[in-house]
């Protein structure tokens, strides 16, 4: 008699979703090989976004060692309950989430990768090291194999003295980090990286020190300014949608948390051209909302005919932001970073500035071009896009390769291109970022 499998039922816990390399890889949309880079870009990120909203000129510190990584900045430092919530796999936690507007990363799950990636990465426990202000976090990471679920250790120790700081610094242990930090031609990664990061950001600097180098990028406007992180977003960059998932957002946290009902008035307060109590008064009281709290905009689930009616009003109380407010680098940043640090012959820069709309959006799209000094002409193209002053780890805009080979463009040209575009909306046709959807009108 052939024996037969009576199957059993099996829980995985959702808590698995970033300790296996198949989870880690969707979750932070790049293969194992470039985890580093990607967590190193994500901490720069947010580092470059904490100054700004604390008001003070970036600077951006990343030394890499041959079993470390540590990526610092001058920001008001990581709140610890924000690093506490950060070790709760079942929610993500997140700023930017369901705001629409032209930030650096939207993921949501940058320091659960964090944690994660070291042990994934080289099954061995992860240890990483976050101080911030007076205080010094360690987070350790092992798996309970038995139970399928990941154990995590969260040890917070005092400083005093000499050993307080100013700002976030993040180290992460990680053995032979270093080899993962090189690029095609075994040269530090951070160091390029970095350099990207300076070409779209003239207000902040950049440091890097590894084992073969180092090396500082002065701002070269410290004063410049762009769309801030804690700037009120505008009504007319939402769809239906957009602000109907952001007030769901509100009324989900004020039940899990307790918080204090929000009314209509303050949640419309919030927006940029709204924060007059005249302008909130016509737009709550043309919709009869007056004294409403967002919950009433529920009927079984969020409205949508009540979002788009809140929406309309929003919008016509309100003038649609200029192009030109998102923040524009400009030639005189382009030339001299192209000129210091990427050895391009001043008198061969091109530049030019597209502003505009396109499907309800503004955008800055900028452009800049030069040819390399004598003494570099040996060396092929460098071409660098940044996305709302994010550097990427490769062109994502397809079109832009068609159009160099256009112009017979190729990688044996000893020419350099900086693209930068500054969109309250960014969508990619993948999780990596890889790949940019253009917006097109109608």
């Amino acid at each position: 008699m052939t024996a037969t499998l009576t199957r059993e039922t099996f829980e995985t816990s959702r808590l698995m979703e970033f300790f296996s390399e198949k989870e880690l890889s969707m979750q932070i949309g790049h293969d194992a090989d470039w985890w580093p880079s990607a967590l190193v870009k994500e901490l720069v990120d947010n580092g470059l976004d904490a100054c700004e909203t604390g008001g003070v000129p970036p600077e951006i510190v990343v030394t890499l060692e041959d079993d470390a990584v540590r990526i610092a900045d001058n920001g008001p430092g990581l709140p610890a309950a924000t690093l506490g919530r950060s070790l709760d796999y079942l929610v993500r936690v997140s700023d930017k989430n369901h705001y629409v507007s032209p930030t650096r990363g939207q993921l949501g799950n940058a320091l659960k990768c964090v944690w994660a990636a070291p042990f994934v990465a080289t099954g061995e426990e992860g240890r990483v090291e976050v101080v911030a202000g007076d205080q010094r976090h360690v987070v350790t990471v092992g798996l309970d194999l038995i139970a399928q679920r990941p154990e995590l250790s969260h040890e917070v120790h005092a400083l005093a003295g000499d050993d307080v700081r100013t700002g976030t610094s993040v180290n992460i242990e990680w053995r032979g980090i270093a080899g993962c930090l090189d690029d095609e031609q075994g040269l530090p990664y951070v160091e390029r990286l970095l350099t990207n990061f300076a070409a779209f950001n003239p207000h902040a600097s950049f440091t890097w020190q590894t084992n073969g180098s180092s090396g500082t990028i002065p701002a070269t406007d410290p004063a410049w300014r762009k769309w801030q992180p804690a700037d009120p977003t505008s009504p007319h960059w939402y769809t239906v949608e957009r602000l109907r998932d952001l007030v769901a957002a509100y009324l989900t946290q004020e039940r899990q948390e307790n918080a204090k009902a929000r009314t209509v008035r303050e949640f419309v307060a919030e927006f940029r051209g709204l924060s007059g109590t005249a302008k909130q008064k016509a737009v709550t009281t043309s919709l009869g909302l007056t004294g409403a709290y967002l919950h009433d905009l529920v009927d079984g689930d969020v409205s949508l005919e009540k979002v788009a009616a809140l929406l309309a009003a929003m919008q016509r109380e309100s003038r649609p932001l200029k192009a030109h407010a998102l923040g524009v680098l400009g030639k005189e940043h382009f030339t001299q970073h192209m000129v210091d640090h990427r050895h391009v012959e001043a008198a061969s820069v091109r530049y030019k500035k597209v502003e505009g709309e396109v499907g309800g959006l503004p955008f800055v799209l900028e452009v800049a071009f030069g040819i390399y000094t004598q003494d570099f002409e040996d060396r092929g193209s460098d071409v660098a896009v940044g996305l709302n002053w994010s550097a990427t780890f490769r062109p994502p805009i397809r079109e832009l390769l068609n159009l160099l080979g256009q112009q017979r463009v190729d990688s044996r040209d000893p020419v350099v291109v900086l693209v930068h575009l500054a969109c309250p909306v960014m969508q990619f046709t993948d999780r990596g970022k890889g790949v940019l959807q253009l917006l097109r009108g109608d």
